[in-house]
């Protein structure tokens, strides 16, 4: 049961750094590029993309609720600076304010994760410039359409937290055996069902 939690967990960290990675790199790109095209072919897969997001989030609480301690301790000014460029970003770009607050929610957001990363591997604080080099290399794949390249930056953007989470001992942080067995129900289908919705959003976002 714990195998198949940890599966799950991963495969949705995965695909939110893989899939949300270019969002936040276009942003990043923003000062460097035509801002209307950039804009343009964010739009229809942000939301999507923050779905995996909110999925991650709420198997993290239900099948390890004693983890999020874990995660926080030492950690709560970068995850403030995270859910910020977060609110921010997503505002901003749903809303076509200003392009720099896009920037500044992206740049929150990169810079966020990257600090998580560095708390995660016990690195100095420059380490935190990693995902936001990552994202922005991502973000120019996707705008400027190299398909061929897409899988290599999304994999690199993926990779670097659920590797050095997969660090952390989860050895007495998870749910109790009888909440897990009925969570399971729900871990079967979720995947299916983010990606369902995922492909729903965009469908919608680009009529």
């Amino acid at each position: 049961m714990e195998a198949l939690w940890l599966t799950v967990l991963g495969v949705l960290t995965v695909g939110y750094f893989a899939l949300a990675g270019f969002d936040y790199g276009s942003g990043l790109l923003l000062p460097f590029r035509n801002r209307d095209e950039t804009s343009r072919l964010v739009n229809p897969f942000f939301l999507g993309n923050e779905v995996w997001l909110v999925a991650a989030i709420g198997v993290l609480f239900a099948a390890f609720p004693r983890l999020e301690g874990e995660l926080l301790s030492g950690a709560h000014s970068t995850f403030t600076l995270v859910l910020a460029g977060l609110v921010l970003f997503m505002a901003a770009v749903q809303l076509r304010l200003w392009w720099w607050l896009v920037f500044t929610g992206a740049l929150m957001v990169s810079v966020g994760w990257g600090l998580f990363l560095a708390h995660l591997l016990h690195a100095p604080w420059p380490v935190a410039f990693v995902m936001p080099v990552l994202f922005a290399v991502h973000g120019w794949v996707f705008q400027a359409r190299q398909w061929k390249l897409f899988p290599v930056t999304a994999l690199l953007c993926a990779l670097p937290i659920p590797l050095a989470f997969s660090s952390i001992d989860v050895t007495g942080l998870m749910a109790h055996n009888d909440t897990l067995s009925l969570l399971a129900w729900v871990a079967i289908p979720i995947i299916p069902l983010v990606v369902l919705v995922q492909w729903s959003i965009v469908a919608i976002s680009s009529r």
